[in-house]
């Protein structure tokens, strides 16, 4: 992004890269004897001042505009081109970075494996992709809300029963809990024309723990770090998508993730990478 210095010329930039717009004010001064003397006499001349406020109203679409075509321009998509990509695709910033990157395998350990990790670790903006073994019956459920419930019955088992279990990417020691969880509603299911193959879509809410999950003072649910402290827990939103594969034993899991205070300005990015996703095995 170009960035320059503020000229005298209108539609030049300032030190942010915002255009700018210079706006001559002519100061009304009157002629009269008595504003003579008051200028003989060291005093300052009364001018008519022009409203900030008006201005900054006339402006305020030009600058919106402005905001939004730098937001769009900095948000450019490119498709993952990680190991598995041959395997699997979606879309992705250009400028986020691979944390995990092995080839698709479709055997899936008991335990599953990522195969593609990448995002913003800074704000811990994630789109993640697992091999996975698809639980008992999850084939057989009658609709996308069925599905989805089967395919979280390990967080809302963990919630109740205060266990600590899986990785958050990108997070020092990598120990996370869940405290609580929220399914969405609003689960969906796509057939992709030319495979026929069906992508189950779904999101829910998660509040996680990065250390021990205990039991406080009338049975709420508290975070403690190894020396005791308490430690704020931390919210996250997701959408997921996932496919079977195989003779249905396994499925590919691409689930989208951001702390839920800053979801809805990353919303682009996760709905694109869920709706791009395709597996091609």
């Amino acid at each position: 992004m170009k960035r320059g210095g503020v000229t005298n010329r209108a539609g030049d930039r300032d030190a942010t890269g915002v255009a700018m717009m210079t706006v001559a004010v002519t100061p009304v001064v009157g002629v009269t004897r008595g504003a003579r003397r008051e200028r003989d006499d060291g005093h300052a001349c009364r001018r008519r001042e022009v409203s900030i406020g008006a201005l900054v109203a006339a402006f305020a679409p030009w600058m919106a505009s402005e905001s939004s075509a730098r937001a769009n321009e900095a948000r450019v998509f490119v498709p993952f081109d990680g190991k598995s990509a041959a395997a699997v695709a979606f879309d992705v910033p250009e400028t986020w970075v691979r944390a995990i990157d092995r080839p698709f395998d479709a055997r899936a350990p008991p335990n599953g494996a990522t195969i593609a990790m990448v995002g913003d670790f800074k704000s811990v903006d994630t789109v993640s992709v697992r091999v996975e073994r698809a639980p008992a019956g999850a084939r057989d459920a009658r609709d996308a809300n069925a599905l989805a419930e089967a395919l979280t019955a390990n967080e809302r088992a963990a919630v109740e029963a205060l266990e600590s279990f899986g990785v958050i990417g990108g997070v020092e020691n990598g120990r996370s809990g869940t405290m609580a969880f929220e399914l969405d509603r609003d689960a969906s299911a796509r057939v992709d024309a030319e495979t026929g193959r069906t992508y189950y879509e779904f999101g829910y809410t998660t509040e996680v723990c990065r250390a021990r999950i205990e039991e406080g003072a009338g049975g709420a649910k508290i975070c403690v770090g190894p020396k005791g402290d308490l430690l704020e827990s931390i919210k996250r939103r997701s959408r997921v998508v996932v496919t079977f594969v195989g003779d249905g034993d396994a499925m590919v899991v691409l689930k989208a993730s951001a702390v839920s205070s800053r979801f809805d300005s990353v919303r682009e990015i996760m709905d694109r990478a869920v709706d791009s996703f395709v597996v091609r095995v």
